[in-house]
Formats: C-alpha cells, sequence, structure tokens
C-alpha cells in the first residue's frame, strides 16, 4: 500500500437491506473495524488519470470483497478520530501474477463541543494503481566511483484527498448512526504519482476525482458496550423537519391575538360613548 506524500496525507474512507436498488453498478459492501466503526455501503470512484486526455474517465467500484487495513484506527483519543482503511486489488495485465493495488479511506471524527457530542466523516482519501512497468536506472557506487545500470520495477498510482472538510460531511449525533439512500459526490484533489519519487513531491496535478456513494449506514465512536454488528438507531439525512404546522400554529396565534385586541377596542369606545350619552 502506497502512503500519499506531502501533498495527499496519509490515506485512513464509508438500515439498509442488501434488497435496495440503487443507479450505481457497486454492490452494497459491509465492513467492521473492531466493533467501533460499522459501515455499509455501494461506493464508486471516478477519476481522470490522464492530464493529456482530461475526458478520459476511469471508473472504479469499491468492492465487497474489500479487506479492512490493520492500519484502520479505533483509538478517539488522538485528535478524537477514528479511521477505517478499505483496500483491495485488480490484475495487472503489464507484468504476469502482478497485482495493482486501490484503497479507500474513511476519516471520522468527534465533536464533543455539541449537545449531545456529534460526529462525521472529516476527509475521504483513495489511492489508485494505474500501471507498473521495467524502467532502468544508473545506480552510482560512491566508494569505487562507478556507475551501474540497474533494472527497477516502477509503479504510477493517483492519489486522491479532499484533505480535511470544515465542516464536517454526514453529521449525526454520536448515540445514532447515519443512514442515507443517496449520500451523493465528494471531489477528491487527484495527483499523479510515481514510485520512485522522492518523498514530499507534490506529483502531477490532474484533474478533481469524485466519490458518489449511495445505500450508505456508518456507526462510529461506539460505546463497547454495544453489540457486535448492531447499528445503532439511525438518524435519516432525508429527514427534514416540517415547517408548515408551526407556521399554521403561529399565524393562528397571532390572529387570535389581533381579535382579542380588535374586540378590546370596539368594546371600550362603546363604553365610553354610552357614558357620554348619559350625560
Amino acid at each position: 500500500m502506497y502512503l500519499l506524500s506531502r501533498s495527499l496525507p496519509l490515506l485512513v474512507l464509508l438500515h439498509s437491506s442488501s434488497a435496495l436498488t440503487t443507479s450505481l453498478d457497486a454492490d452494497q459492501g459491509n465492513w467492521t473495524v473492531e466493533g467501533c466503526i460499522l459501515v455499509r455501503m455501494a461506493a464508486q470512484i471516478s477519476l481522470h488519470p490522464d492530464k493529456k486526455l482530461a475526458n478520459t474517465t476511469v471508473t472504479e467500484d469499491v468492492p465487497v470483497s474489500a479487506t479492512v487495513s490493520a492500519q484502520s484506527s479505533c483509538t478517539p483519543a488522538i485528535n478524537n478520530s477514528q479511521v477505517m482503511i478499505l483496500q483491495w486489488s485488480a490484475e495487472d495485465p503489464n507484468i504476469p501474477g502482478g497485482v495493482l493495488n486501490r484503497n479507500l479511506t474513511l476519516v471520522f471524527s468527534l465533536n464533543k463541543t455539541t449537545n449531545p457530542p456529534s460526529y462525521g466523516v472529516s476527509k475521504i482519501n483513495a489511492v489508485y494503481e494505474l500501471r507498473t512497468y521495467n524502467k532502468t536506472v544508473n545506480e552510482t557506487d560512491p566508494a569505487k566511483n562507478t556507475t551501474t545500470p540497474v533494472n527497477i520495477t516502477v509503479t504510477d498510482y493517483v492519489g486522491m484527498s479532499t484533505f480535511t472538510m470544515n465542516p464536517m460531511q454526514f453529521i449525526v449525533p454520536q448515540n445514532r448512526s447515519y443512514l442515507c439512500m443517496d449520500a451523493g459526490s465528494e471531489s477528491l484533489i487527484a495527483e499523479l504519482h510515481s514510485s520512485t519519487e522522492k518523498g514530499g513531491d507534490p506529483g502531477e496535478k490532474l484533474a478533481n476525482a469524485t466519490l458518489t456513494a449511495k445505500l450508505v449506514q456508518f456507526d462510529a465512536f461506539r460505546e463497547s458496550s454495544l453489540p457486535d454488528g448492531q447499528y445503532q438507531t439511525p438518524s435519516d439525512c432525508s429527514y427534514r423537519p416540517n415547517d408548515v404546522v408551526p407556521i399554521i400554529v403561529g399565524c393562528a396565534l397571532a390572529g387570535m391575538v389581533v381579535m382579542v385586541l380588535v374586540a378590546y377596542m370596539v368594546g371600550r369606545s362603546r363604553s365610553r360613548a354610552r357614558g357620554y350619552m348619559s350625560v
């Protein structure tokens, strides 16, 4: 697995039934990190790996066979964050028996200043290996002052990141899970890198990549006492408070107040009129 350089930080990505349908070709996967993070979703990454061919798009589904990397983390003490890294591979057409590695990372962050505390996705990163090939380089031996040509294997890959999202996305109370039939798309800054480049090299800027997700449910920062694999009560992203009823009630109350004031003023004017007539 490649770790992104200075410009793209370490990657570390996301009560639906499998019977639900989605316009994405991807199937809904199901993953967990030590019981502290539960995630299920159908997700797809779209990227533009060739700067000269900006209209060329490569689409990669996050397969249900993707596994959770050991680098995933449940420790919230570090910056109040928990991390899930999904990793998978594809056959390398250039090298017999070779593989091209891909991964997707979700970083969840906890906000303790809200009441109740809330959490959401604060960063999404991904790596997509494009190709491997052999290359001849010259290695210098300073002791002998000689240069020897050496064949090495080079891997080109695209690093993608939203970087830290402020504010967080997909926010939900800590004691709830996030549920969304259509979580929409997130844009990721993309750069082309090579395995031979020096650490910290920025790489070649590419057109932004896109992560699209549907049939999403995640549950992070879970209490250890919760049953394994059981999501907490979901908070549906499609729910929107209905403002019509409060507006109607408010208008009715305001109308009643106006009616009472009008009745009071009319009654008072009539009382004054009767007083003048008696005199």
